[in-house]
């Protein structure tokens, strides 16, 4: 086997079985799936491939073996297939934190001390509140940079400027990165040192994007693989964003709202079954 591959940003590095074995586990696999997956498509892996490749092959064996292994490894890429534009991701991000006890109100035109600014997601929780930017990117290897968090942190400023001149009555304030993808490490440098709030796609290591997902199965519709590209785009348009939403329609409302027959149906709530039960 070759030794360099092609990450999803365009950069070359060194080969590392142990990157896939882990984002293999990391999709719900026991080592001993994730190894064995891993042996299958090793001998097809070759010198200048790049990782989305070798993802989709890695993607295909899990399939063959376990359908519902398959589904969670394609989290990533259902993230990434919630449209061309942001509003959608915004209005998940605020169902996802609803999930946890945030109120959260989506699309947000807020007075700054100079300017208005419109937020994606304000969430309050206790006397904590948070004003959330979503940067969306629906093609692999875009990151969130150093700009992205400059101008979150200075709009977060702003408003805070203006709430605190009418007003401090012990409510925390925080500004809030959340994006599907990655934050260059300057980025996160960055939001570090001025304490601007970030979850990302692996970031931070534990209590990240995944983790939110995973932990209470907040699945958006766009990884039902029996669900057509414009089924989705139907749902996604009618609100319907949660993977446990559809699943709490009644029958009829999905075959009408979708325009499918009792059988694909069926298909359609045996693959939300399997996901998450």
């Amino acid at each position: 086997m070759k030794s360099h591959i092609i990450k999803s940003n365009g950069n070359i590095e060194d080969f590392n079985s142990e990157k896939i074995i882990n984002s293999l586990i990391s999709s719900g696999c026991s080592r001993g799936q994730a190894e064995s997956a891993f042996e299958s498509i090793k001998t097809e892996i070759h010198d200048g491939m790049s990782t989305d490749n070798i993802y989709q092959m890695a993607l295909k064996h899990l399939g063959k073996v376990e359908h519902k292994l398959a589904l969670k490894y394609s989290l990533k890429k259902a993230m990434m297939g919630m449209g061309p534009h942001g509003y959608i991701f915004e209005r998940y991000i605020g169902k996802i934190l609803s999930k946890y006890g945030y109120h959260t109100e989506v699309s947000q035109i807020l007075k700054g001390r100079c300017v208005n600014h419109e937020v994606d997601v304000v969430a309050k929780k206790d006397n904590l509140i948070f004003f959330i930017e979503c940067k969306y990117h629906n093609h692999r290897g875009t990151y969130s940079d150093i700009k992205t968090a400059l101008y979150i942190h200075a709009r977060f400023v702003d408003i805070e400027k203006a709430i605190r001149e009418k007003s401090d009555d012990g409510t925390h304030y925080h500004g809030w990165l959340v994006t599907n993808t990655k934050c260059t490490k300057d980025a996160v440098k960055y939001a570090s040192c001025v304490k601007l709030k970030i979850m990302a796609w692996q970031y931070p290591e534990t209590k990240n994007l995944q983790y939110y997902i995973e932990k209470k199965k907040l699945y958006p519709i766009s990884i039902l693989t029996s669900l057509k590209k414009k089924q989705k785009e139907v749902l996604f348009n009618s609100g319907i964003l949660l993977v446990q939403e559809l699943l709490a329609m009644d029958e009829e409302a999905i075959m009408r709202i979708l325009s499918i027959n009792s059988q694909v149906t069926l298909k359609i709530l045996n693959e939300i079954d399997l996901l998450l039960n």
